[in-house]
């Protein structure tokens, strides 16, 4: 599979000072969107997609004053992307950005079925105008694409947790990050966690923020909301927590829970 200006922090110990303070717990947001999950239940959220479709993740910071702006926005895009085969397939609500320099309120999955039909819905003459009115509706939408080199499954559950990490990878140490990543998931999976999926070099845009692509978005899927705190006391994540340092710029850390309309 194919922020604010916010300046890099290429420094060993804070980022090892940031890894070491990932919650012990997540917390809930005041504004979140998402209800707890004793109050109401759903049911679990599947989708596949196949090689060649285009995955779409939207991570959205909605204005408090831009009900009406999104609503006008929805009304005029969603015919035009559903024309071109767009879809949406689940909507993860955000319980807390631990590490982020913005706030976003949910992560939402997208797809176009191919790349030509997302090109021919940006070359919609009526496209220009409709994405200028983004700020009238959102502090920040920060968009993650990339067109699938496998098929891809997903399911989210209403009674597990999510974690995004949105990595920017050092781009002569990089591969450390990887190393991390393979070396604490035993450790994970112990804690009850699984890597779900890892989006690999997505394009990006966004209107508020730097538009500097990060280089992986990993998703993780726990059974509690302790799972990490686990995972940072077993061996081998302090074996390991050192490449994490040492092979990123910059990153970002978000909680989630399946959204429960």
């Amino acid at each position: 599979m194919e922020i604010t200006v916010v300046p890099k922090f290429k420094s060993t110990l804070f980022l090892s000072l940031c890894l070491a303070g990932v919650p012990l717990s997540a917390g809930d947001r005041s504004n979140a969107t998402a209800q707890d999950a004793s109050e109401v239940t759903t049911e679990a959220v599947s989708f596949s997609l196949k090689r060649g479709e285009v995955l779409q993740i939207i991570a959205s910071d909605n204005r408090e004053d831009g009900r009406q702006a999104r609503l006008d926005y929805y009304a005029k895009v969603l015919p035009l992307a559903q024309a071109e085969g767009y879809r949406r397939l689940a909507q993860l609500n955000v319980r807390e950005s631990v590490i982020s320099d913005t706030q976003p309120d949910a992560f939402s999955f997208f797809a176009w079925p191919d790349e030509a039909a997302e090109k021919r819905f940006s070359q919609n003459p009526e496209w220009p105008a409709y994405k200028a009115t983004r700020p009238e509706g959102w502090d920040e939408l920060s968009i993650y694409t990339a067109k699938l080199t496998e098929d891809l499954s997903l399911t989210f559950s209403p009674d597990k947790y999510y974690t995004v990490v949105v990595a920017w990878p050092d781009a002569e140490t990089g591969a450390d990050y990887t190393r991390y990543l393979e070396g604490i998931e035993p450790a994970v999976t112990r804690a009850g966690g699984r890597f779900i999926a890892k989006i690999y070099n997505p394009r990006f845009e966004a209107h508020a923020s730097p538009d500097e692509a990060p280089g992986q978005l990993t998703f993780v899927e726990w059974d509690s909301l302790d799972g990490f705190r686990k995972v940072q006391k077993m061996p081998e994540y302090l074996a390991h927590r050192d490449y994490f340092a040492s092979g990123l710029d910059r990153f970002e850390f978000h909680w989630m829970e399946l959204a429960r309309f």
